[in-house]
């Protein structure tokens, strides 16, 4: 006897409403309340998650997203009524790859979760399996990983004292629910109803856009006329992650309006005119849009093109 639902009208959904929040828009929930501008942006780089963190619940999300397309397979229709659950649990999954791919290496475990991820991308996308266009997740994987630590993995063998690291990435140990933790969680297909709730209320892209150009409008303005300060490059490190956070949240979401479009148009457009950028950041906009443009493919409530406007 097995408690286990054989299709998704067996689930057992939680009435209890959680709050979601993606790995992107926690990032921008790390900014602390410092009155310098510059001090502030610069201790975002101190708060920043774990990539192993980040690997955790990525995983969850996917594997949570595969086991909805298992269990639609005993029953097909059921998936109409749990379209939007999918559609959530997509957006959390390649937020937490994309932010993988944004969040610089800060610490040994670090340099360990990128240089696996770095070769599990290259191998992946070399044996034509990836979802994405492989000439960006090439560029996508920007990051070197710094010396000292241990980074380097050789076949498959892991560094000594990685062991519980490797099995954190590998999700041989996964996350658990923390439910006093206010940032982004793991969700499951019985958290449904919570999951909805959040995908039909999408946040504002063209209220998005406007903060990622803030900050870039500020990088500027901390480098002029007068020399930087002393929180200058951590400052400016801070507020690249946070902008480029912003558009990537601008590309993954679909568009539900003509406003929608032309927030994502602009965002695109906006980062093909910032080539001084790193190309790897501009490349996980790139995808994110990818994504969006997957999702709203499906048809009403979304929209791809307005009045001369297509994307």
């Amino acid at each position: 006897m097995t408690d286990i639902p054989e299709t998704l009208r067996d689930l057992a959904l939680s009435t209890i409403r959680v709050p979601v929040i993606d790995e992107l828009a926690g990032i921008e929930g790390l900014l602390p309340d410092i009155a310098d501008d510059q001090e502030r942006h610069a201790a975002l780089l101190e708060r920043l998650p774990s990539l192993l963190d980040l690997r955790g619940r990525a995983l969850v999300h996917g594997l949570q997203y595969q086991r909805l397309l298992t269990l639609a397979e005993a029953d097909p229709s059921a998936l109409e009524d749990r379209v939007d659950t999918a559609n959530a649990l997509a957006i959390l999954a390649h937020a937490g790859e994309i932010a993988m791919l944004l969040v610089p290496a800060g610490s040994a475990e670090d340099r360990f979760a990128w240089a696996v991820l770095s070769g599990e991308r290259t191998a992946q996308y070399q044996a034509g399996s990836g979802v994405h266009d492989p000439a960006l997740m090439t560029r996508a994987l920007w990051q070197t990983v710094p010396t000292g630590g241990c980074g380097r993995v050789v076949g498959s063998r892991v560094p000594m004292g990685m062991e519980e690291e490797a099995r954190r990435f590998d999700g041989t140990v996964l996350p658990e629910r923390v439910e006093s933790d206010p940032g982004p969680g793991i969700y499951h297909l019985e958290d449904a109803l919570s999951l909805e709730a959040w995908f039909g209320a999408p946040p504002d892209l063209r209220g998005l856009l406007e903060e990622a150009k803030g900050h870039f409008a500020a990088m500027a303005a901390w480098s002029e006329p007068q020399e930087p300060g002393p929180f200058w490059i951590g400052a400016t490190r801070g507020a690249h992650i946070l902008a480029y956070a912003q558009l990537c949240r601008v590309g993954l979401w679909p568009a539900r309006s003509a406003d929608d479009l032309m927030a994502k148009q602009e965002a695109e457009q906006l980062i093909a005119e910032r080539s001084d950028d790193p190309d790897g950041m501009r490349a996980l906009v790139e995808i994110a849009l990818g994504v969006g443009r997957r999702i709203a493919a499906q048809g009403a409530p979304f929209v791809t093109s307005s009045g001369g406007v297509e994307l």
